[in-house]
């Protein structure tokens, strides 16, 4: 796991700062930072001193030296985009007669609500597919379970018909950032009550 900033408190209430920085498993706190302390170019002894670290960071893990080829020498080696399928490839659930009104697309307890991990992440992605049967305008959110909180919303989802709609990577709202993990569910529903949409997948990103 990488290691992640989890806070960064001014605890004088000067423009020093304590970052917080979870690293194998472990709290680190390192005091004294200020902006202008940072805002600085490393130097060359100074790159080569941080490589030189993180190799034998690497190595402590028991990577051997002629093995290093490919490997990350610090932080995390695979991709820090996670993926999290709430239904679907290849579901069809219906909604018959919407309503007006949000109501869960997963017809199980508690609309089968999601655990995902926010914790250091920035953006999210949202990719839904759907069969938009009826008159529409038709409308989808993604919330937090215990207080409704919105991560996205969409109010119009476009003309009926199949439909593959993708929010692309957007910043996480403010309510989310740092929250570790939270549990979501997916809504929908239609201006027209008597709408009939078919909803065959979704998937929430986080990077």
């Amino acid at each position: 796991m990488a290691a992640i900033c989890t806070a960064s408190t001014a605890p004088t209430g000067c423009n020093h700062r304590s970052l917080t920085i979870a690293w194998d498993g472990v709290n680190y706190i390192f005091d004294g930072f200020t902006d202008a302390d940072l805002n600085v170019a490393l130097t060359a002894g100074e790159k080569r001193q941080l490589a030189f670290l993180g190799a034998r960071y690497l190595r402590a893990k028991g990577v051997t030296l002629s093995t290093f080829v490919n490997r990350v020498v610090f932080g995390e080696e695979a991709t820090n985009v996670k993926m999290y399928q709430f239904f679907g490839p290849g579901a069809a659930i219906t909604k018959t007669n919407i309503g007006t009104a949000y109501v869960n697309i997963c017809v199980g307890l508690n609309g089968e609500r999601q655990i995902v991990d926010f914790t250091g992440c920035t953006e999210f992605r949202i990719i839904l597919h759907a069969n938009l049967v009826g008159t529409g305008a038709f409308a989808a959110r993604v919330i937090r379970d215990s207080d409704s909180t919105v991560l996205f919303e969409s109010t119009n989802l476009g003309a009926a018909g199949e439909r593959e709609l993708d929010t692309d990577w957007q910043a996480i709202p403010a309510a989310f950032l740092g929250s570790g993990l939270v549990a979501l569910r997916a809504q929908a529903k239609s201006a027209v009550g008597a709408d009939d949409p078919v909803f065959r997948a979704l998937k929430v990103g986080l990077r």
